[in-house]
């Protein structure tokens, strides 16, 4: 069988061709019917019946309204010769039912302040709450109420009533009733509206969100910094001014979107507001170093003052002009000495009161304008804010809409961060520093300690040196005499750190430099105060020195350091003033002697400065209890009781005669434990 594969290609291409001519005959474009496809919905913008007072009559759909006067639906009643007006009204109007098959529903735009709405006499829906259970609520939401669908006969006038209550307080300077004509439609498509009416005022709130977002974030990353650094107290004011920041962005952005007592709503923000000028003047005074003078008080006396006004407002002892204006006046004084004080110390070269000094000043002339708009609107000049100077609070709608506050809340906000991280960055590199000082102090201080105890005839020592967190200023030195004898010397520098170890440097070598020339202890110690006034690092210093004779003679000289115990006693010794006080300070040779197998034991002050938990000192008597222990006892009893300095101990026991002829001589190292 023979095929014909062109006349089978010929055969398909024709198909093909009548197939597509058959469907573009068949097939036509679609017709779009706007009448049929459009949306069904219809905004009431016209006039309505209006009356004041209250009769639960009034939604009768049957009741006579024609004496009633005729106000725009778009308007609220003070703007149509109600001015002032607060309390109890109705309007009432009538639509012509569709015929339709989807339910219908009542779309009520921005209502002040709370409201009933009755379709054909029935309660369909309420917003906010009215007398006797009144709430101010703000009335700026936007509602559907579903309209039932035995009420709404089609082709049939169905009578819609609304009965309002609007807040006293408010009438003065914001109207009651509608802003904006409401809307009748089909429900589903209303509720669309509705969700689209929401995220609008989501998108208009969107800056105070973000700034939600930062002072939290600021907040959490300041308390962490806190956490760090807990004497660093300007982290923990600021946290908490963030902290307290966001709860007050949190209830702004609750009142957008629920309903809600407006006077509990407004005392809240009241509370928060103080607490905000509370915490803020802390964290200034902590960053800045200042101390609590006139300034202070003066602040603080503003921002409870701002409290305190809240409560005969609240009570409406008040009109809201005059009590709108006595909140201003009276936050001046917290403004003014916030700015000083910033003022001031930017003066004196402080980089952090100049950095915060512009955005503060930014800050409050905008928080004074507004202010002042405030009151001029609430004085009688209703919609002043969003006619006059609306620019204010509307700066720009790119990236999203943001006002003048919020540009100076976000200056204001980053300027701190800023302050925040240089000075973490500054802590940062002092810690590094401090870092390398110590470990250069403890190389110092690991120099100058005996790595080994020489042995000193007819004596056996024990020492034993606790080091404490810091490098601290206690040092020791035995040096061995030609006569079989020994000097030893124990000291405490006061301070820490490098400058601590550079002084007992300067103490050691003073110390070898004179016993070269001389034992006396009293005249070592005299050159050695001359050494130490002469290139002294500031502070003092505590001295013993004791010559050691091998017959258990001692000669001592002290010069203010913890006189020395023998079996547990304190041994009274001639003391003379610390080292590096005053030129030309005497001292004297005290002698006395050690008997045979006596222990002479030599502490410094981190002994009997142990500190428990509950704040008691380790004491003298504690030590007097203990002096006659070995001395590693003495210190392990004074670390477990609370260490807050170095713990050192030297104890030197005498041996007997026979033991010294037999030549049997012991001597132990000086442990350390780590600090």
């Amino acid at each position: 069988m023979l095929l014909d594969f062109g006349g089978s290609v010929r055969l398909r291409s024709f198909c093909l061709a009548f197939a597509f001519l058959t469907l573009q005959i068949a097939a036509s474009a679609q017709v779009f019917d706007i009448e049929k496809d459009r949306v069904s919905m219809t905004v009431l913008d016209g006039l309505w019946r209006f009356h004041t007072g209250d009769d639960p009559r009034w939604a009768d759909p049957g009741f006579d309204d024609s004496s009633w006067a005729l106000l725009r639906s778009n308007a609220s009643w003070s703007s149509q010769g109600y001015k002032d007006y607060g309390g109890m009204a109705w309007y009432r109007f009538q639509v012509i039912v569709p015929d339709h098959r989807q339910p219908l529903a009542l779309f009520m735009r921005r209502f002040m302040t709370s409201y009933e709405v009755f379709a054909g006499g029935r309660l369909i829906g309420q917003y906010g709450g009215l007398p006797p259970h009144q709430r101010a609520d703000s009335g700026d939401r936007v509602q559907v109420f579903v309209i039932p669908s035995d009420v709404a006969v089609p082709g049939e006038p169905l009578q819609i009533a609304i009965r309002a209550w609007h807040w006293t307080r408010w009438a003065m300077f914001s109207g009651g009733g509608p802003a904006a004509a409401p809307s009748i439609g089909e429900a589903e498509t209303l509720v669309a509206l509705k969700s689209l009416q929401v995220k609008t005022i989501f998108w208009n709130q969107f800056s105070q969100n973000v700034l939600l977002l930062i002072v939290l974030l600021g907040g959490l990353a300041a308390l962490l910094l806190f956490a760090l650094h807990p004497s660093d107290h300007e982290y923990l004011w600021f946290g908490a001014f963030e902290l307290v920041s966001a709860a007050g962005y949190a209830a702004a952005a609750y009142e957008n979107f629920y309903a809600h007592p407006v006077n509990l709503l407004e005392t809240l923000q009241s509370c928060i507001e103080t607490a905000q000028a509370l915490f803020f003047l802390a964290f200034v005074f902590a960053l800045l170093r200042q101390r609590r003078g006139i300034l202070y008080w003066l602040a603080i006396a503003s921002a409870l003052l701002h409290l305190l006004l809240w409560i005969p407002g609240e009570l409406e002892w008040l009109s809201i002009p005059v009590w709108n204006s006595f909140l201003a006046i009276g936050q001046m004084p917290y403004v003014v000495a916030v700015v000083v004080l910033l003022a001031l110390g930017a003066r004196k070269g402080n980089r952090d009161a100049a950095l915060l000094l512009g955005p503060m000043g930014l800050f409050y002339v905008s928080f004074v304008l507004e202010n002042g708009f405030w009151v001029y609107e609430t004085a009688g000049h209703p919609g002043f804010r969003s006619q006059q100077v609306g620019w204010f609070y509307q700066l720009s709608d790119w990236p999203f809409p943001f006002s003048v506050g919020d540009v100076t809340d976000a200056s204001v906000q980053l300027s701190v961060l800023t302050i925040l991280v240089l000075r973490f960055a500054r802590m940062r590199r002092d810690e590094q520093r401090l870092s390398s000082e110590l470990e250069a102090a403890r190389a110092v201080q690991n120099v100058l300690m005996p790595e080994e105890i020489p042995a000193v005839p007819g004596f056996e020592i024990q020492c034993a040196y606790q080091p404490a967190g810091e490098v601290g200023g206690d040092f020791f030195q035995i040096l061995l005499l030609p006569e079989e004898g020994a000097l030893v010397a124990i000291g405490d520098v006061s301070g820490k750190g490098m400058p601590a170890a550079l002084t007992v440097s300067l103490l050691v070598g003073a110390l070898h430099t004179a016993a070269e020339s001389s034992v006396s202890p009293a005249e070592i110690l005299t050159a050695m105060n001359r050494r130490l006034i002469a290139r002294s690092f500031g502070g003092f210093t505590t001295c013993l020195i004791l010559r050691i004779a091998a017959n258990g003679c001692i000669t001592a000289a002290n010069a203010g350091h913890i006189a020395p115990y023998v079996n547990g006693a304190e041994v009274a010794i001639e003391s003379g003033l610390p080292l590096g006080l005053v030129a030309g300070a005497p001292y004297a040779d005290s002698t006395f002697e050690l008997g045979s197998e006596d222990r002479l034991t030599l502490i410094t002050d981190g002994v009997v400065e142990a500190r428990s938990s509950r704040g008691e000192l380790f004491g003298f008597e504690r030590t007097a209890t203990i002096a006659n222990s070995s001395a590693v006892s003495i210190a392990e009893a004074a670390k477990a009781f609370g260490q807050e300095d170095d713990i050192t101990v030297l104890s030197l026991s005498r041996k007997r005669a026979v033991e010294e002829l037999a030549g049997q001589i012991e001597s132990s190292g000086c442990p350390q434990s780590p600090a």
